[in-house]
């Protein structure tokens, strides 16, 4: 055969033969392989590492609808493994701040061997602010990339060939395709800074599967006095540091949606009836005291509006009324413990929702809860009256008078007693005695109306009901419109009326349906 002939016929068969080694099926025997071993020993929980972008957004939302609130202090997270140089520490600080972008819910303190410029700075301007103790965050976190399995399954296929046809001029090909999965692994935890102890349950492990693929040809030909090199080449592959980030970012939502106990699974897609979350929401519920429940209740009925944030330690008659009206709100029948069950439909519940119910149902269980007995006390042979109040439980009292020509004023408290706050078992006397009086009219009723509530309405009542006690309140001509004033303070309330007129043994007295 002519030499000439024979080198484009051996090139044509020698790029098919190449062309299906480019074409072989790498990926498929190595996925098969890393699913193999990934029941094996390695970690429990794997999660498809993606983007986190929209999962930081919502945990931004959750943190703000539950209240939380934390501080904590970032130490260096190393690459245990020298095998992933990423910025790993800055990673974890950016994700925190997308993640309270709104709520603000975690102050976050960077602080380690990459500071020490700041705090030389610092230092030198005399400027210790930074470093009293009252800043010192609650928790620290602390971890590593702690694992990096390379070519934990790999797949190869190649071919080559060389063709000499004279001394100086010659005829080389080669193709090849692989297929490899590393697995990187990032542990954290949290710590608190009164102890340097670990926070139990607090923490995060996931582990990322990095498949990378590569596919090339290369090619060199030499002709007469002309070399000519020739290579073309591309590979495809999830980058490492990318990997990284991702698993930063999974990480710290997770770590911290643990440490505030708020149901971080919701933003990464998670159901809670998921065994894994399952199982963590009763490890959250057996893990706390009662304090520490009690705690957690007051902060989330405290964001709720349903417990006043007044900075003062929580009335416990109000707390007990809120968190039954939360509870109930929930669809759960109230038994006065911090049960499972409760916690379970804490977090599936829709909070704003939740919300408009349980302030709802605060209303009706106030009016039965905070009522109060009244009676009618006749006094200078029924020429006067007077009333002996008994509260049923601990409540703030507020009484008005409506006289006969249908002025309205206040009449407790009043400059004699001062203190609107009344415990049950105290009879209080109105008008007390050798103060001022109530004639009733002889025909024209009189009506008394009470409201009691378990919050303080010191600084909430509109300034004409805040005004001099004993004098006609201006701009409230009616009980509907008294009413009305108390109703938009949002307060959980009862209330009461009697209706009074006659004089001596003609004295008649009525209670008022609300």
């Amino acid at each position: 055969m002519n030499a000439r002939r024979a080198i484009p016929l051996c090139t044509s068969l020698l790029v098919t033969a190449l062309a299906g080694c480019s074409t072989a099926n790498t990926r498929a025997p190595v996925v098969g392989a890393y699913q193999d071993l990934r029941r094996g020993p390695m970690l429990p929980v794997e999660r498809t590492v993606t983007n986190f972008d929209d999962a930081l957004r919502c945990m931004d939302g959750l943190l703000e609808t539950y209240g939380a609130q934390a501080s904590i202090l970032v130490e260096n997270i190393d690459d245990k493994t020298q095998k992933v140089p990423a910025g790993t520490t800055d990673m974890f600080i950016t994700a925190m701040s997308q993640m309270t972008r709104r709520s603000r819910a975690i102050r976050t303190v960077a602080f380690g061997d990459d500071t020490k410029n700041l705090s030389s700075y610092m230092l030198q301007s005399n400027s210790l602010a930074a470093f009293q103790p009252e800043l010192i965050p609650t928790y620290a976190v602390r971890g590593s990339i702690t694992q990096f399995d390379d070519n934990l399954a790999k797949k190869t296929a190649d071919a080559g060939a060389t063709l000499g046809i004279a001394s100086k001029n010659f005829f080389g090909f080669g193709a090849s395709k692989s297929s490899s999965v590393n697995l990187i692994g990032l542990d954290l935890a949290a710590l608190r800074t009164s102890d340097f102890s670990v926070v139990p349950g607090v923490n995060a492990r996931n582990t990322a599967a990095v498949l990378q693929e590569g596919k090339g040809l290369d090619g060199e030909a030499a002709v007469s006095k002309l070399g000519v090199n020739f290579m073309t080449s591309f590979s495809k592959s999830d980058g490492k540091s990318v990997a990284v980030r991702n698993l930063v970012e999974l990480s710290a939502i997770e770590l911290i949606g643990k440490l505030n106990k708020v149901p971080y699974w919701r933003c990464l897609g998670i159901d809670s009836k998921q065994a894994d979350v399952a199982a963590e929401i009763e490890d959250w519920h057996n893990g706390m005291g009662g304090a520490e429940k009690l705690a957690f209740f007051v902060r989330h009925l405290t964001t709720l509006g349903l417990i006043p944030d007044d900075g003062k330690p929580t009335d416990p008659a109000r707390f007990k009324l809120a968190y039954q009206a939360y509870v109930e709100a929930l669809g759960i029948e109230y038994s006065g413990q911090f049960s499972l069950d409760v916690l379970r439909a804490h977090f599936d519940a829709d909070q704003a929702k939740v919300g408009e119910l349980a302030a709802a149902r605060m209303q009706g269980l106030a009016a039965t809860q905070l009522g109060l007995a009244i009676t009618v006390v006749p006094r200078d042979g029924g020429e006067q009256v007077g009333f002996r109040i008994d509260p049923t439980a601990k409540t703030h009292l507020y009484c008005f008078l409506r006289d006969e020509g249908g002025a309205i004023a206040r009449v407790y408290p009043n400059r004699w007693q001062r203190d609107a706050a009344v415990a049950p078992g105290t009879a209080l006397d109105l008008p007390p005695p050798g103060t001022f009086r109530i004639t009733p009219h002889a025909q024209a009723p009189q009506v008394l109306r009470c409201y009691t509530s378990p919050d303080s309405l010191a600084g909430k009542l509109p300034r004409a009901l805040a005004g001099p006690d004993l004098t006609p309140i201006r701009g409230v001509d009616s009980i509907d419109a008294l009413d009305a004033r108390f109703a938009a303070l949002g307060a959980p309330l009862a209330r009461i009326a009697i209706d009074f007129h006659g004089r001596g043994a003609g004295l008649v007295a009525n209670r008022l349906e609300n």
